[in-house]
């Protein structure tokens, strides 16, 4: 009886640290590729903000 309880204490642990090290992975892997969009985002908008800034520059 200790045994089948003692396993499954063992089955329980070992299932949730693989969920657990799995939905880690996910998150960083979520959170990379967030950063990443932003980066690409932020230089999107200083290129534009250059762009204007020349234009305006031109025109005055």
């Amino acid at each position: 009886m200790i045994g089948l309880f003692l396993s499954e204490v063992v089955l329980f642990a070992t299932a949730a640290l693989l969920g657990f090290a799995i939905g880690w992975r996910a998150f960083v892997f979520i959170a990379g590729e967030r950063r990443r969009e932003e980066a690409r985002e932020v230089q999107r908008l200083r290129s534009a903000l250059s762009d204007l800034q020349v234009r305006r520059a031109r025109i005055s």
